[in-house]
């Protein structure tokens, strides 16, 4: 492990000069505030959706190797990395209205949206408000429609008594929820160095903000819009193998036509992004 460290030091120092050299402020949302986005690149346009209080900057990878071909965009969402923070519309429904005016003000067609975990509920609302018309492909990485329900019978994270422990945790100790939060979403141990960048980045959302979008998630049920998706647009599915086949069923009863494919991890995209990507863009160019 030592002698991996400054391996990882390396590349987050990189990391750092080459985020912040590419930023930019747009504004957006029906309280004007100001939205954190990288856009880099030509050509038909990528748009990346952090998950729950994560940020534009988990997609360095993916930012590196789609924008030598593809138009490039993610940013941190509303109370997100370094975009303004709000003690209201702290909702996934708002998420989308600022993300319908980045797609606006930024003028993109044909856009492929990738929504990582609950990046995937904007994409859904989004939908809901504004439907299809300007959107090419959908790409959802690791995020059940619905949080809480079912598990016999839908794809689901579990059951809300499930859930009580989550959320009592995240109320009582919010750092210590984060570190278990980074250490879930990847299959490999985290090297120290690279836990406390994933947890900084988290608590760069407010716990009030957290908490909201938190519950948010957990009342939301989207299975009707995807249902209402099949044939209308090219979708795939990214699961990981813990739940691929459950996930895999529901999807091919409700959604025959979208594509579903299994990955190691929550985010795959970070662990293994050389997979991730070209699966990503072997979806967009043959569909």
């Amino acid at each position: 492990m030592s002698s991996f460290k400054p391996v990882i030091l390396c590349f987050f120092l990189f990391w750092s000069v080459f985020a912040h050299t590419q930023g930019e402020f747009i504004t957006a949302g029906k309280d004007s505030i100001a939205i954190y986005m990288e856009d880099q690149g030509k050509g038909q346009p990528l748009l990346f959706i952090p998950g729950w209080t994560m940020t534009s900057q988990f997609f360095l990878k993916q930012k590196e190797y789609f924008s030598k071909k593809y138009r490039y965009i993610s940013y941190d969402p509303r109370s997100h990395g370094k975009s303004d923070k709000t003690t209201n519309y702290n909702t996934y429904k708002n998420h989308a209205v600022e993300l319908h005016d980045i797609i606006r003000k930024k003028d993109l067609k044909n856009v492929v949206l990738v929504g990582w975990s609950s990046g995937c509920a904007t994409i859904y609302e989004y939908i809901k408000a504004y439907g299809i018309e300007n959107l090419s492909h959908l790409v959802f990485i690791d995020e059940p429609p619905k949080w809480i329900g079912n598990t016999n019978e839908e794809w689901v994270y579990g059951t809300f008594d499930g859930y009580r422990g989550s959320l009592k945790s995240l109320v009582d100790n919010r750092k210590d929820y984060a570190l278990g939060t980074a250490n879930w979403m990847t299959q490999q141990d985290l090297d120290s160095e690279e836990a406390h960048w994933m947890v900084n980045q988290m608590l760069m959302t407010p716990n009030d903000a957290a908490l909201s979008l938190y519950i948010d998630g957990m009342i939301s049920d989207y299975n009707a819009v995807v249902k209402s998706l099949n044939e209308k647009i090219p979708m795939l599915f990214m699961v990981r193998e813990s739940w691929y086949r459950s996930s895999d069923k529901w999807l091919k009863e409700h959604v025959p036509n979208a594509e579903v494919v299994s990955i190691p991890s929550h985010a795959a995209f970070w662990e293994a992004p050389e997979k991730f990507n070209l699966k990503v863009e072997s979806f967009i160019t043959n569909h």
